[in-house]
């Protein structure tokens, strides 16, 4: 699934025909489906009204075979209980969920746990988990999501750590009722490999013939061949997701004729070294950018079969 960046305008204000037009090319490109106000839609920097809005737009454009996620994490259980409600309002098929983190050193197991089990109890879609702890600088324990998973409510969770051994652990509570994503994209042929059941990947927002080539090949029980497309992919995770965050997300959407633009205040837009940075990922991964050259036979074939 793509995690949708939120275009501005000029002025700073939510850009809706910009958001629109990737979210069309995201269903066109074959994704599960579109989460809105994630980590990569800077969630963070949006108000309530632009959440909904958000959701509600994308609602029309997500068809219903396609899954459409509302990331709805925040500080106070009772505001993520009321965007719960927002998001089901709103045509949402569940929630993303990343822990309360302003009071680190109070977010315990216990007061963890009573936190997503207060919101699974009162929403009225379907919870995943999100773990993250570049942002939230905390790591859900696996037993803390073994506990969980056994929610009636809570039907997921996202892991965006890329550590595998304790991905590993989170793999060990996978059930029919309890799915597994990765939303780490440096580590998606090795998270397919533990066993996960998808992932939500912000590569999969401006590459996401490459993205889902190691899906298809993972799935295929085709190993070497999901390693060096895997090889390809770790250069965009590296270089522009995990490096430059949501400016870096934006940048490489424009670059591939998408609707990027530049990030809310007060994250700034890339210098020039990083824009070239990107640049130099796009050509480790072998994959073009709007302008450029044709690319070689052997890699075009990947974007055909897809």
């Amino acid at each position: 699934m793509a995690p949708a960046v939120t275009p501005f305008d000029a002025d700073g204000a939510v850009a809706r025909a910009s958001f629109e037009t990737n979210v069309r090319a995201h269903v066109a490109a074959g994704l599960s489906g579109v989460v809105v106000a994630g980590s990569s839609g800077e969630a963070a920097l949006l108000d309530e009204g632009e959440r909904a809005a958000l959701l509600t737009w994308a609602r029309a454009l997500v068809p219903s075979d396609r899954w459409l996620i509302a990331g709805i994490g925040g500080e106070s259980t009772r505001q993520v209980i009321q965007r719960a409600r927002v998001a089901a309002d709103a045509g949402a098929d569940a929630v993303l969920v990343v822990s309360p983190h302003y009071y680190g050193k109070r977010m315990s197991e216990a007061a963890l746990h009573a936190h997503f089990t207060a919101v699974a109890d009162a929403s009225p879609l379907p919870v995943l988990l999100y773990n993250i702890p570049v942002y939230a600088h905390l790591v859900l324990s696996p037993e803390l999501v073994a506990r969980l998973s056994r929610h009636g409510n809570v039907v997921g969770m996202k892991d965006s750590a890329g550590d595998l051994a304790t991905l590993a652990r989170y793999v060990e509570s996978q059930r029919d009722d309890f799915r597994v994503l990765t939303g780490h994209g440096g580590t998606w042929a090795q998270a397919l490999a533990l066993g996960v059941s998808g992932g939500i990947l912000a590569v999969s927002l401006f590459a996401p013939a490459l993205t889902l080539a190691v899906w298809e090949a993972a799935r295929a029980g085709d190993a070497d061949g999901a390693a060096a497309l895997q090889a390809r992919l770790v250069p965009l995770a590296r270089d522009v997701v995990a490096a430059l965050g949501p400016a870096g997300l934006k940048a490489a959407m424009t670059m591939v004729g998408l609707e990027g633009g530049v990030p809310r205040a007060p994250l700034l837009a890339l210098d020039d070294a990083e824009r070239e940075q990107v640049r130099a990922a796009f050509a480790a991964a072998v994959v073009p950018l709007v302008g450029a050259p044709p690319t070689p036979v052997a890699a075009r074939g990947l974007a055909a079969a897809h």
